[in-house]
């Protein structure tokens, strides 16, 4: 998930992170209801009342349309990244693996490594219910780390 696919000139296009389109697809399979709902309950608070005022020829208004969905998919985006980092937290505490990744050098391996290998850690886990989970989760971040070579750095 990247912000930084994110514009405000209209003349440029941006992009959406394949984790927020996976939740725009399930969201139009799977809520459906919710999302009617969420929609009446949007127009019955006056959002019906807005459209009508609204002149959609005026210039301004589109630029403030583009800035309102930039602004919309950066929210959805922030919270997504937020559900997904809760869910791989409670997943970590439910196979004790919080000791583990507290032990993991944050000079040595990035946030985002460390979150997949936990990701895949657990769902191996979820799978294979015997296994040791430290093992598990050092043998996810073997396979997903990248050392830094800080001779390239300078």
């Amino acid at each position: 998930m990247n912000n930084d696919s994110f514009s405000h000139d209209t003349s440029s296009q941006f992009a959406l992170s394949y984790e927020l389109l996976h939740l725009l697809q399930w969201l139009g399979q799977r809520d459906v209801p919710r999302l009617k709902k969420l929609i009446a309950k949007a127009i019955a608070q006056g959002l019906h009342d807005e459209i009508q005022r609204t002149d959609p020829s005026y210039s301004h208004n589109i630029q403030d349309m583009h800035n309102n969905m930039i602004d919309f998919f950066e929210l959805l985006d922030e919270l997504l990244f937020d559900a997904i980092n809760q869910h791989v937290d409670k997943k970590a505490r439910q196979k004790n693996l919080l000791p583990t990744i507290d032990q993991i050098d944050a000079n040595l391996c990035d946030t985002e490594t460390v979150r997949s290998s936990v990701e895949k850690a657990t769902q191996q886990l979820d799978h294979y219910p015997n296994i040791d989970a430290q093992e598990q989760l050092y043998k996810e971040l073997l396979r997903t780390w990248k050392p830094i070579d800080k001779n390239s750095i300078n």
